[in-house]
């Protein structure tokens, strides 16, 4: 039987663990014989509490005793487990051979840790770019999971699930990995190598030159392109796109960017210590007054006041 330690930290997603642990107790049944478990474990000995404020009993604090597999859940702030003694303990694990994964922030601390060299983790959308401004472009990759190696991560949210699917794969079989999703009535992806994170999928269904759009405004963050270049490129008149906008997304082209923009400040801003300076120019605002006007008007506060740290 394979041991999983699971690490909380506080404010984890409640999803993420359910999307580790239901898979594993549904592969433990669907076996002939039990083939994991699992236990909770916390950097310091507490009852971490998730993102929407339950408590959890763990099984204790970090312990040393060999384990198969370690699976770090932390959250939206994971300066919270940033210490050298857990540090050394994820990597103690990694020498001990343990197979290391990671959900959604943890891979900042795997970064950190530098479990990260040979193989990237994959990070949410709304992440990337202040990871890979905090830690570098190769550490991590836009994608929903990644299996490879002694390496696994999710970016987060239900996609763990197919990230669990790959560990009861490779510990199980592929079999028995596609009878838990039927069970959980889940459809999984094929593999990891479906799993980039281009335009939304949703975007794809209702137009294809609505999703390159999109992804035209997405590539092209820190620099914004005026509307009228991205219709060249599409070689689509104007009103086209407009009109494009207007019926699948209920806004115009420039509205519908700006938000990108503005999302992608708010989300440099919560998961980085760049200066709100350094985020306006990296969101192609050409002053942090811009920036600031633009995201009060958006989100009802000021940028400088609605950090996580």
């Amino acid at each position: 039987m394979k041991t999983i330690n699971i690490v909380l930290g506080e404010g984890f997603s409640l999803v993420s663990l359910s999307m580790v642990t239901e898979p594993l107790r549904v592969a433990n049944r669907e076996s002939p014989k039990p083939l994991f478990q699992w236990r909770l474990l916390s950097v310091d000995g507490t009852r971490p509490r998730s993102s929407s404020g339950l408590a959890f009993d763990i099984g204790g604090p970090l312990i040393e005793a060999k384990a198969d597999v370690v699976i770090l859940l932390a959250s939206y702030s994971p300066d919270r487990l940033r210490s050298a003694a857990f540090l050394n303990w994820l990597r103690r694990r990694a020498r001990q051979g343990c197979l290391m994964g990671c959900v959604e922030t943890g891979a900042l601390l795997f970064a950190e840790a530098g479990l990260l060299e040979k193989r990237p983790a994959a990070v949410h959308r709304e992440s990337i770019v202040a990871f890979r401004e905090a830690r570098g472009d190769d550490l991590f990759v836009d994608r929903l999971y990644n299996f490879s190696g002694d390496r696994f991560s999710s970016a987060g949210g239900v996609v763990t699930m197919d990230m669990t699917l790959a560990l009861i794969a490779h510990f199980g079989s592929q079999r028995l990995a596609r009878r838990v999703a039927e069970v959980l009535y889940y459809l999984p992806r094929e593999s990891d190598r479906d799993a980039s994170i281009g335009a939304d999928s949703s975007l794809k269904r209702l137009d294809r030159n609505l999703a390159r759009a999109t992804e035209i405004m997405m590539a092209h963050i820190e620099t914004p392109l005026r509307i009228g270049d991205i219709c060249q490129r599409l070689d689509l008149p104007g009103y086209k796109l407009q009109r494009l906008f207007q019926r699948h997304l209920g806004q115009s082209p420039q509205a519908y960017y700006l938000e990108l923009r503005l999302e992608r400040a708010r989300n440099l801003l919560r998961n980085s210590h760049e200066k709100v300076g350094t985020i306006a120019m990296m969101c192609g605002f050409p002053a942090p007054e811009s920036l600031s006007r633009a995201y009060l008007k958006r989100f009802g506060v000021r940028p400088s006041k609605d950090r996580t740290f």
